[in-house]
């Protein structure tokens, strides 16, 4: 899970992520507590980043298996706005 290694510096991907039953409350994953509660952000210094997609998929199965459905996006930062982002990606 997420609080088991650092951030990437590469700042490329994130996971978004929302309830399975409840596709309208999309958030982005700043961390994975230890009792395994997801915590979103939506600061770009906070989002929990990852250099890989590969290196996103442990967290993303702990989510799917947690009832949470999920999708891994490039972040960006947004450079009108101080501390925002957008995602892209399918």
């Amino acid at each position: 899970m997420t609080y088991k290694r650092p951030s990437s510096t590469k700042n490329t991907f994130c996971i978004q992520y929302w309830k399975m039953k409840d596709p309208t409350k999309q958030k982005v994953l700043r961390r994975i507590n230890k009792d395994g509660v997801p915590i979103s952000t939506k600061k770009y210094s906070e989002v929990f980043f990852y250099a890989r997609l590969e290196d996103a998929m442990e967290d993303c199965r702990f989510l799917l298996d947690n009832d949470y459905d999920v999708a891994v996006k490039k972040c960006n930062v947004n450079s009108r706005e101080k501390d925002t982002f957008w995602l892209s990606g399918s």
